[in-house]
């Protein structure tokens, strides 16, 4: 049995689909199972990381368990503790944890530092371990379809980088490989999409599907702030987010293979993402 943590998330309920279509039984974690919509066979389960007396329920008969926590505070990786402990004593035998990939180029940002952390409890844990190292997502182009739906305009911020995005579901493909077959313990994989994309090709892009135009308007740092404090946005998480981006344009643009190696095919592309998700650019 594979426990899926995070399961209503990006890739969480991309991968609880495929693992379902696979006929690999699944197990999904939320904090709200009421709420929650899963294929046929799906087991769903109640779990909090934060309420640790829920795990023992959720980790019966589990023997691998993708590992998705729902952020960091100033108290480090409390969660991965918490489910590493309740892990071991259910029997499991291996942990996926999803990272990022400024774990691999050193990056110093909020973000980071929680999943480095994080990274460290899953490796000394005991357990069998993989680390997933995606990049930027793909579905970072919600920020912009408010505007790109209003005015055809996505407004980006000078210096925002060229960036390798990746489809959450090819994420949830290497995921699945892992979790599915062996190998892959005590690996680190950093994931990005098959090509680099700078802010104007990316709003190329989703002009292309759009059959308009979408002009590309590079804010300064200052405006893109003030719109944000416009908004109510501001605080910790997003001057975490924001040095996040500004530090990632060392190296988001590279492009790894891992996709390719483990799963056989290629990544799939922003136009893909764009084309399934059409609708939120009006």
């Amino acid at each position: 049995m594979i426990l899926v943590t995070g399961a209503t998330g990006n890739v969480g309920s991309e991968l609880v689909a495929q693992l379902a279509a696979e006929g690999v039984p699944v197990r999904a974690m939320t904090r709200s199972p009421e709420k929650a919509k899963f294929p046929a066979g799906v087991e769903v389960v109640a779990g909090d990381f934060d309420k640790p007396e829920t795990l023992p329920a959720a980790l019966d008969g589990v023997d691998r368990v993708f590992v998705v926590p729902p952020g960091y505070g100033p108290e480090g990786p409390v969660q991965e503790r918490t489910l590493v402990a309740a892990a071991r004593e259910a029997g499991v035998k291996h942990m996926v944890k999803l990272s990022t990939s400024g774990v691999g180029f050193d990056a110093t940002d909020p973000l980071t530092s929680g999943h480095r952390q994080g990274e460290q409890v899953i490796r000394e844990s005991g357990l069998a371990w993989t680390i997933l190292r995606p990049g930027t997502f793909m579905v970072y182009l919600y920020g912009y379809a408010d505007t790109i739906g209003k005015e055809r305009t996505m407004y980006v911020t000078e210096g925002d980088p060229v960036s390798a995005m990746i489809h959450p579901r090819d994420i949830a493909s290497v995921a699945a490989k892992v979790l599915t077959t062996t190998g892959h313990e005590g690996q680190s994989y950093t994931l990005t999409g098959g090509e680099a994309l700078s802010p104007q090709r990316q709003g190329e892009i989703v002009g292309e599907a759009l059959g308009q135009e979408v002009k590309v308007v590079e804010r300064t740092k200052a405006e893109t702030q003030a719109e944000f404090d416009r908004l109510g946005w501001g605080g910790p998480r997003l001057e975490a987010l924001l040095e996040l981006k500004r530090q990632s344009a060392a190296w988001d643009w590279k492009i790894s293979d891992s996709v390719e190696k483990i799963t056989g095919k290629a990544p799939l592309t922003l136009r893909n993402w764009v084309d399934e998700n059409i609708h939120i650019f009006g």
